[in-house]
């Protein structure tokens, strides 16, 4: 039976980035997927620039920038059905001038073919059971066309998505409700737009609605939300959906247009605070397996290949030093963290602090103070836009401009957020148990855990953005 230097489960944009990192290092490679190519993925579809410079770097840039699709240079922010502001993205240097959206069912085939062209192997129509450890191999447990297999390997990667099998058996699968996103996407054919759309509602917040262009007249709609939000306040994410369709059937009718909207499909989404050290004896998690999706724009795209190329050079140290426990496969963990760990964790406590939606109306308004601000000055809109988008760093929103233009933008803002904070608190006090069928006992407890929760997380940032930035090492 062939023994392989790696075998990577899961196809998707981490595990076939990581496999040609490795087939080109001349590794032997063996990626095993669940389903055959080419093959659809829910998602929101949308890789920004810093992804498409990822892509580019594995050879794949040009295949996806020459199908036609939309390139995003701005985005627009609707709050409650209401135009709130358009800005700019930022285009950054040395990268490609814009983002595109990019169906899963195109964007993973260009991957998958990508990876064995650079020589990796494949088995497709595999579903993996779960592996064993031996003293020098892993075997891995499959059913490929529904008949048992077996594979032998030095090392086992982890790239097989939210659901992970391989994660679940290394004791590394991420349940907390507080980081696993739910999320919603359909197409909509037939409506012409030229810039990305974020749908914010007061009734579905921290959730958000997004409909982003594909090419000319097919567009990505969906929403997401923390599942935790959803449990605890009885709201219905598939409600949220039709509110967000709803929407762009008017923007419809105001351009003219005759839409048709898909049927939506629903996927978890496992964002960076259920993050652990993903790594173990001759093995490693990388993209959604390892919880490497952005808190707050829910992008996993970039992320994932980010992922891929560390693991990559964890795995070269590891055969360099011809070795593969957990002791040399803790780089790993060194360097997500040191790429990671300062932005993802201020993203963290952001959708944290925004869970408790006690204080939805001072966040909606904190929401309406950024965008008028972002309207009348394009360096902050950029900035802020870079954010959201994923672009520029979390702790940007620290810098002084940002903050500044924020708190000097006027005193009525913060005297009416004064007034929303004092009159969230009344509602609170008269009436302790509205949320669902929670007793007020109930709810004081969540609340002392969240904010107990907040000022940990806040410790921790704190204490990561003080210590001297890291990059990922050579």
């Amino acid at each position: 039976m062939t023994v392989f230097d790696a075998c990577i489960v899961g196809a998707g944009p981490a595990g076939a980035a990581l496999a040609t990192h490795l087939a080109r290092d001349g590794c032997s490679v063996l990626l095993l997927d669940r389903q055959q190519f080419p093959r659809d993925k829910v998602c929101g579809d949308l890789v920004s620039s810093k992804g498409m410079k990822m892509l580019d770097e594995l050879g794949c840039y040009e295949d996806i920038a020459s199908r036609g699709s939309v390139p995003l240079r701005t985005a627009q922010a609707y709050l409650d059905g209401r135009f709130l502001v358009e800005a700019p993205l930022p285009v950054l240097p040395d990268h490609p001038p814009a983002g595109h959206v990019v169906p899963r069912y195109e964007l993973d085939e260009i991957l998958f073919r990508n990876a064995v062209t650079s020589g990796a192997l494949a088995t497709e129509n595999c579903a993996v059971i779960g592996y064993e450890m031996g003293r020098s191999l892993v075997t891995i447990s499959a059913e490929v066309d529904g008949r048992p297999r077996r594979f032998l390997s030095r090392l086992i990667v982890g790239a097989d998505g939210a659901s992970s099998v391989i994660a679940r058996q290394a004791g590394m699968e991420s349940r907390d409700p507080r980081h696993v996103q739910l999320a919603m996407r359909g197409y909509c054919r037939g409506l012409p737009l030229k810039h990305a759309i974020l749908f914010f509602d007061e009734d579905f917040f921290p959730g958000y609605g997004w409909v982003f262009p594909i090419n000319e007249s097919l567009a990505n709609i969906g929403v997401g939300m923390v599942k935790e939000s959803l449990q605890r306040d009885s709201l219905r994410l598939r409600r949220f959906y039709a509110r967000v369709v709803e929407f762009v059937r008017e923007m419809a009718r105001e351009a003219g247009a005759d839409i048709e909207v898909t049927p939506p499909a629903g996927w978890p989404i496992k964002t960076y605070g259920g993050a652990s050290r993903n790594y173990f004896d001759r093995g490693l998690l990388i993209g959604d397996a390892g919880c490497f999706v952005d808190p707050i724009s829910g992008e996993g795209i970039p992320l994932a290949l980010q992922s891929a190329s560390l693991a990559a050079q964890t795995i070269r140290t590891a055969f360099a030093a011809g070795r593969f426990g957990a002791d040399v496969m803790a780089d790993f963990e060194a360097r997500w963290r040191g790429v990671f760990d300062a932005d993802l964790r201020l993203a963290d406590l952001v959708v944290t602090a925004i869970r408790n939606r006690r204080l939805v109306k001072v966040w909606t308004q904190s929401l309406r103070v950024i965008a008028l601000t972002a309207s009348q000055d394009r360096a902050y809109a950029e900035k802020v836009g870079g954010i959201l988008a994923g672009l520029v760093p979390c702790r940007a929103a620290l810098s002084a401009d940002v903050v500044l233009k924020s708190l000097l933008h006027g005193p009525e803002f913060w005297l009416r957020t004064l007034a929303l904070s004092r009159s969230v608190a009344r509602d609170a006090e008269a009436e302790p148990g509205a949320s669902g069928t929670r007793t007020s006992g109930e709810e004081l407890v969540w609340l002392q855990e969240w904010a107990a929760e907040v000022a940990a997380k806040q410790i921790g940032v704190a204490g990561r953005l003080l210590r001297p930035s890291s990059s990922a090492r050579g």
